[in-house]
């Protein structure tokens, strides 16, 4: 049984109760909020046969359970079902919490606790084997720089999760109408964790690619098709990035053809700014075990593959990031934390620059002397801003008017009335340069409602001419 912290009450007495009907119960109370999978919890799970999730809101952001539930899908993955060993309680009123997408179809709608109990005995009856006996539920060998990726990322489950979907879209066509084929983009500012969620994923995420992960960087690169392709062909795997032998999963594995190529996953790195969708028809056409991943610093393949965007990171996530590196001293300490990673615009490889910085610097700094000095110029402001200079510098002037408009009335949302009130002003196509603002990643549209990226913005007032304003 997977629970969050806050639903445990619910997990004990449905615990108590599957017990009395003769179901054999796993359930770890003791957890923290942010704490990874435990060995006697990877243990557990290899022995059992499916996974029981309480899925409620909290239970999205809970990193023990999400690393529980991606284990048993990749198990239910390999036979042909992602949710043949999962069973899901959605408490909630709807389904947008959940992730993958796959979870709404396997979800009971009971709430009778009797015929609840019953109807989860008999799911979990119908399954003959332990989830262990499929796959590993260990990592696999990797090199120490991309472990210490891993070790270091925090939070974005549903990124995760939507990029799995959008690599395995087109295995589930009836699912995903939208299936985009093979290939999948992942955008976002420079330094928004662009390349760490791709690691995060290649390593929780390994019992989906048997034949392992290559890893090719377009660093450099122009956008003549000959390089690009050249650059792609002489790209070589890294062999210590492929899965464990399967072991005891040997049995599921032999199910496949001898001859069948082992599904890979391609991560192409560095996209340079200004190749855009012309890259597709450069690369060669992967095999149909691969899977190829695009990271790219400007959003310019939506039109073509499914996205997903890297934004700022959520605040509970940017606290535990920067208290990682140093805890706030006192309460008042933890508020001006939380202002300072308010006004870095949640940005990540800014706060990694400020933990950096204030670690073992008790006595001397603190969040709160920080904060103060964010203002002033030197050397550290320098390099917390320096992920921007690039996009500031290939904007418009009339992209550049809106970030500094923004930063003058002192917001970073617009609606659909203020940028119709704009256009009524402004001496170019508002909407246009909203679209190239979001081809930067320096926006993002929700509904009617755009919204600048504040991490460029706070950069902006830095870094632009004062005759910019």
């Amino acid at each position: 049984m997977s629970f969050s912290g806050e639903d445990r009450s619910v997990g004990r007495r449905l615990e108590d109760n599957l017990r009395a009907f003769g179901v054999r119960v796993f359930f770890d109370e003791k957890i923290e909020l942010f704490a990874g999978i435990t060995d006697s919890i990877r243990e557990a799970l290899s022995e059992s046969k499916t996974l029981l999730a309480y899925y409620s809101a909290d239970y999205a952001d809970r990193a023990a359970c999400q690393h529980e539930l991606m284990l048993a899908f990749l198990a239910g993955e390999e036979e042909g079902d992602p949710c043949g060993r999962i069973m899901v309680l959605n408490p909630a009123p709807d389904t947008g919490h959940l992730r993958p997408v796959q979870l709404a179809d396997a979800k009971f709608a009971i709430r009778d606790d009797n015929d609840l109990v019953q109807a989860i005995a008999k799911r979990a009856a119908a399954v003959n084997t332990s989830i262990g006996s499929v796959l590993p539920v260990s990592p696999p060998p990797w090199p120490a720089h991309r472990i210490g990726v891993v070790r270091r990322f925090l939070g974005r489950y549903r990124e995760l999760w939507d990029l799995h979907t959008a690599l395995h879209s087109a295995d589930f066509p009836l699912i995903d109408e939208a299936a985009c084929g093979t290939f999948a983009a992942v955008s976002g500012l420079p330094g928004a964790g662009k390349t760490a969620l791709v690691t995060t994923y290649a390593w929780r995420f390994a019992a989906a690619y048997p034949g392992g992960v290559r890893w090719l960087s377009l660093e450099g690169a122009t956008a003549d098709p000959g390089d690009l392709r050249r650059r792609f062909e002489t790209a070589t795997p890294d062999p210590a990035t492929r899965p464990r032998a399967r072991g005891r999963g040997d049995r599921a594995r032999s199910r496949r053809s001898a001859t069948e190529p082992a599904r890979c996953l391609w991560v192409v790195d560095d996209v340079p700014a200004g190749i855009g969708p012309d890259l597709l028809a450069a690369l060669p056409a992967p095999g149909p075990e691969s899977r190829v991943v695009l990271i790219s610093e400007e959003d310019v393949f939506r039109d073509e593959l499914p996205v997903v965007h890297v934004g700022p990171l959520p605040p509970d996530d940017a606290a535990a990031l920067l208290d990682s590196y140093r805890e706030p001293d006192d309460g008042a300490d933890r508020l001006s934390r939380d202002e300072l990673a308010a006004r870095l615009g949640h940005h990540a490889a800014s706060l990694v620059t400020v933990g950096r910085h204030l670690r073992d610097r008790h006595g001397l700094a603190s969040y709160r002397t920080f904060a103060d000095d964010l203002a002033m110029t030197g050397s550290l402001t320098a390099a917390i801003f320096a992920p921007a200079r690039g996009v500031l510098d290939r904007m418009t002037p009339d992209e550049l008017i809106i970030v500094s408009l923004a930063d003058r009335i002192g917001t970073t949302t617009f609606s659909a009335a203020n940028l119709t009130g704009m256009s009524h002003h402004a001496p170019f196509d508002v909407g246009a340069t909203m679209k190239l603002l979001r081809d930067r990643s320096a926006a993002v549209r929700v509904g009617s409602d755009w919204h600048l990226d504040p991490y460029v913005v706070h950069a902006a007032r830095r870094e632009l001419p004062l005759g910019t304003n």
